[in-house]
């Protein structure tokens, strides 16, 4: 008996490529052992709803978009007590967990790894009542991927974020938080605080010198310190060229779970989608609590490859 797949396709997503080559896609599935249920999107958090409420039924869930379809695909894993295997299609304009997972940016090759590469266990973020696969962010420039339109990404891809945000440089304001991790407090004023667990953030790789691992129940904190002038804002933006955050500039650790208090509601980012202001944010990272299929022959950064 062939397993049965839901694959999503948001038909609004990034480039057309999907769209392109939905009957190679489809083909591929079928000839990988899956009896195949399509279900175009139409309205956002349609994925999360459906997968909540049928998702039990199938063997593995796919869905091909960018990373903020991804994100609504494992909102609605998480609320199954037995979660199948995902698959995952990039067909957006950044793709950073693409990236992170080795997965391929071509439809069709991304597609063959769905039927015949290897599981591996990812760890998942929640944000309060909310998840995320890759970053969670407040402060400047982090509206820009949900600001910058649709079409602005299609058209420039990366280079549209860039625009945007040097667009934003005149209305950054620090934002007074305080952070609390089981082993450490810390009260400032900061531009961009991120919780993230991938290697790449906007497209960019994100760590230098860092062993980064997407399962080893761990994410790592980054927060930019206020800065008073222009030469301090050149020195940040170097720095974050650099990938360098073992400076003045910067807080950076790993940790497990951590508690933001504003004294404001402040405007945060899930995986490049608006996730709500608060003034309170919980985040824990859930350890290996999803399989999602990868390349046989990629080393993804993980302690645990599979299962």
């Amino acid at each position: 008996m062939k397993k049965k797949m839901l694959f999503f396709v948001n038909p609004n997503a990034g480039h057309a490529e999907i769209r392109a080559n939905l009957m190679e896609v489809l083909q591929i599935f079928t000839l990988g052992g899956y009896d195949v249920t399509v279900h175009p999107t139409s309205h956002a958090r349609e994925i999360t709803e459906v997968i909540a409420s049928v998702g039990e039924r199938y063997d593995m869930i796919v869905s091909t978009g960018g990373d903020g379809t991804l994100n609504e695909t494992v909102s609605g894993l998480m609320q199954l007590a037995h979660p199948p295997v995902l698959g995952y299609v990039p067909g957006g304009t950044v793709n950073d967990v693409a990236s992170t997972l080795k997965l391929p940016k071509n439809t069709l090759d991304a597609a063959k790894v769905v039927v015949t590469g290897r599981e591996f266990l990812l760890d998942i973020g929640s944000f309060n009542e909310n998840w995320f696969t890759y970053v969670a962010a407040f402060g400047a420039f982090t509206d820009v991927a949900y600001q910058t339109p649709q079409e602005d990404k299609r058209v420039f891809g990366r280079m549209a974020y860039l625009l945007a945000g040097a667009r934003a440089i005149g209305d950054i304001r620090p934002v007074h938080v305080r952070a609390i991790a089981p082993d450490r407090m810390i009260e400032d004023d900061v531009l961009i605080g991120m919780v993230c667990s991938t290697t790449s953030v906007g497209g960019f790789k994100a760590w230098r010198d860092l062993e980064i691992s997407l399962n080893d129940g761990l994410s790592e904190v980054v927060l930019v310190k206020d800065i008073k002038n222009l030469i301090d804002f050149n020195a940040v933006a170097g720095a974050i060229l650099r990938q360098d955050f073992d400076n003045d500039y910067f807080d950076f650790f790993q940790t497990d779970s951590i508690r933001f208090e504003f004294n404001a509601p402040v405007a945060w980012t899930l995986d490049g989608e608006f996730g709500g202001s608060v003034e309170t944010a919980e985040i824990s990272n859930h350890s290996r609590a999803l399989r999602i299929m990868v390349p046989q022959d990629e080393t993804v950064p993980g302690i645990i490859s599979g299962r």
